[in-house]
């Protein structure tokens, strides 16, 4: 497996998701071949000149994301809806907050082979991080082995349900309810998965016709007129 890994490090949150990216590597071992570009190399030029002269190899992010992003070490976007096309024809692993609702369902649609994140935010505890390293982790170690990635989604939230129960046998009730938000909220677009449609016709017939950037920028700007209001 070769990847791209963009890992960025600016905060507390950042602090552990370069920490579980660096085990994640280790623990892939002589089975990788990675691009590291971590810290102040973590940043959209780089990210968008590692991808266009290796088409095909997985991409990893590692940090933090939005609906429409993923976030580098300069706060700016890596990869949004303007340069989704670059996640054509490859995989996609991600473990940040919310990429997987709109940017994840957009590269899908355009091309991108597999696309693994979360619908909504990622949350954890510091007191137990090992635990959920392993959950983060875990899906993608299981496609290094040579699982699909509908087996990885199913087998690694099998996973998650097994630490979360362990959790509340240790007595840690909050730790054990972010990682059920964690898991409820884990997505793979991928050929064997159906991206839910949007549920108003009118947004669904604008995702259609301009794309989902469009629509993220038409709510936005409904949502400031709401808050004006």
């Amino acid at each position: 497996m070769k990847a791209i890994c963009v890992v960025p490090k600016f905060d507390e949150p950042t602090e552990y998701s370069s920490k579980w990216n660096e085990k994640l590597r280790t623990s892939i071992g002589g089975q990788g071949e990675f691009i590291l570009l971590l810290m102040a190399d973590a940043i959209r030029e780089n990210a968008e000149e590692s991808l266009k002269n290796n088409p095909d190899v997985m991409l990893i992010h590692y940090d933090h994301g939005n609906e429409d992003r993923l976030i580098g070490q300069d706060r700016r976007a890596v990869v949004d809806l303007v340069n989704v096309a670059l996640l054509k024809d490859r995989e996609v692993y991600n473990m940040n907050c919310l990429s997987a609702k709109t940017l994840g369902k957009a590269a899908y649609k355009d091309g991108c082979r597999a696309y693994w994140g979360y619908i909504r935010e990622v949350a954890f505890t510091t007191d137990v991080e090992e635990d959920f390293c392993e959950a983060f982790n875990y899906g993608l170690l299981l496609r290094v082995q040579g699982k699909s990635w509908k087996e990885c989604l199913e087998l690694t939230k099998e996973k998650m349900t097994q630490i979360i129960e362990d959790l509340v046998k240790r007595g840690n009730v909050i730790g054990a309810m972010c990682l059920v938000q964690d898991r409820d909220a884990l997505r793979c677009w991928e050929k064997d998965t159906e991206i839910p449609t949007e549920p108003c016709p009118v947004s669904r017939a604008i995702a259609n016709l301009f794309g989902y950037r469009v629509l993220t920028k038409l709510r936005r700007f409904r949502d400031k007129l709401k808050a004006v209001g």
